[in-house]
């Protein structure tokens, strides 16, 4: 695994190619489509009927991808005829059938194995007992109950977590498998024991079998397992722990087998002991893409899908010695009131996303979606970035009323 930011433009990923390669992205978000139109050549979008519009000029085919034997039907009779060099996903949902149709049309894409051994977290637990058991922690499948017998007598606490899911969504640190419902307790949950420790994702892109790490940011989470703040770089990291996150991170995605792409890891930091939370085949959300520019100047959405069509990593200034994103909460009731962006003593505000307004409802901090917006900091350095993401986070910017009880 390279170091850190490590390389130059054309040294991290293939090299600028002067071919015309038309390039099909699965699920592109605005920001993601603007990215593509940076490239070279074509880029031809496949969205789901009703997303969000792209921006005008943008050349777009609408198909539901979730179906999957339609969409392979759609990429033999309307993609194939394109003669795309690569598809590619940066979507979780996009990111099986974006592999799958690469796979059938013959060009650059995923590896469809390490797609669904990536999203499939039991799965890629089993592939981690086998070639790289430091890696994880003790594990049992929700429908063995021996095993989750065993797991919750030797440890305690354990996280139960769906196989599948995603956005922090119906997560539970839990005592005993009957602190979760009947209809939890079966194959589609996932028992972990607890990992100690400060939590830090890792943003990498892989060509040819060699890992580079674009950057590592520390995670601030709820007790519910919300990710409530991302900062960049991770304040309480030094140099050394950091090449030994890299090193984990390149062990992971070898076991795995992903030779190229984007990856974005989550894992688990307790002194030098490393343990892999889990990891996806694309870059990460939280506007953590905008903490990788603004922090090394890498335009890492461009990178997470031109690496398939040969285009070598942008590297321009770094805006900030340090960034952060830093998500709004307020508690569960009516909005009475919403404070414009603060003016921080260290650090400023670089972006500012807030989704609601009086009168609108708050409901309990369950998952990522039940985020109220969005703030991108700056700072001259992590020690100024610390200091700011807890002021923003002590400042009530959303005022709540109870709903009174009917």
């Amino acid at each position: 695994m390279d170091a850190v930011n490590a390389g130059g433009p054309d040294e991290d990923c293939p090299g600028n190619t002067d071919d015309v390669s038309t390039l099909v992205i699965v699920g592109a978000n605005p920001t993601v489509a603007r990215a593509a139109a940076s490239l070279p050549g074509e880029s031809v979008h496949v969205q789901l009927p009703g997303a969000p519009a792209l921006d005008p000029g943008t050349r777009v085919l609408t198909t539901d991808f979730r179906d999957l034997p339609a969409f392979l039907t759609f990429t033999d009779e309307v993609l194939r005829p394109l003669r795309p060099a690569a598809v590619v996903s940066l979507t979780e949902f996009g990111l099986e059938p974006a592999a799958l149709a690469a796979r059938l049309l013959g060009v650059t894409g995923v590896d469809p194995a390490v797609v669904h051994a990536t999203r499939d977290k039991l799965a890629m637990r089993r592939i981690l007992e086998r070639e790289a058991p430091h890696l994880n922690p003790a594990f049992a499948a929700g429908d063995d109950t021996a095993a989750v017998d065993r797991l919750f007598a030797v440890h305690g606490r354990v996280v139960a977590k769906p196989v599948d899911g995603v956005g922090s969504a119906s997560i539970a640190l839990v005592e005993s498998a009957d602190a979760l419902p009947a209809d939890r307790r079966t194959a589609a949950t996932l028992f972990e024991q607890f990992a100690e420790g400060r939590e830090f994702s890792v943003e990498a892109l892989s060509a040819g079998g060699r890992h580079t790490v674009i950057g590592i940011a520390e995670k601030g989470t709820t007790d519910g397992f919300v990710e409530v703040s991302h900062m960049m770089p991770p304040p309480s990291l030094d140099p050394r722990r950091q090449e030994l996150v890299a090193r984990a991170v390149g062990e992971l995605l070898d076991a795995l087998g992903l030779t190229d792409g984007p990856s974005h890891t989550e894992v688990m930091v307790d002194g030098d002991k490393i343990v892999v939370i889990e990891t996806h085949t694309r870059l990460g959300g939280d506007g953590i893409a905008d903490l990788v520019q603004l922090t090394t100047g890498v335009e890492w959405r461009r990178a997470a899908i031109g690496w398939a069509i040969g285009d070598g990593i942008r590297r321009g200034p770094a805006a900030a010695a340090a960034a952060a994103t830093v998500f709004l909460t307020a508690p569960p009731g009516r909005v009475t009131a919403v404070a414009p962006p603060p003016a921080l003593r260290q650090g400023r505000v670089h972006a500012w996303d807030l989704t609601v307004r009086p009168g609108d409802e708050v409901r309990p901090l369950r998952s990522s979606a039940d985020r109220l917006g969005m703030a991108v900091l700056t700072a001259a350095g992590t020690d100024a970035c610390t200091a700011a993401v807890a002021e923003l986070t002590a400042r009530p910017v959303v005022t709540t009323a109870p709903e009174p009880h009917l």
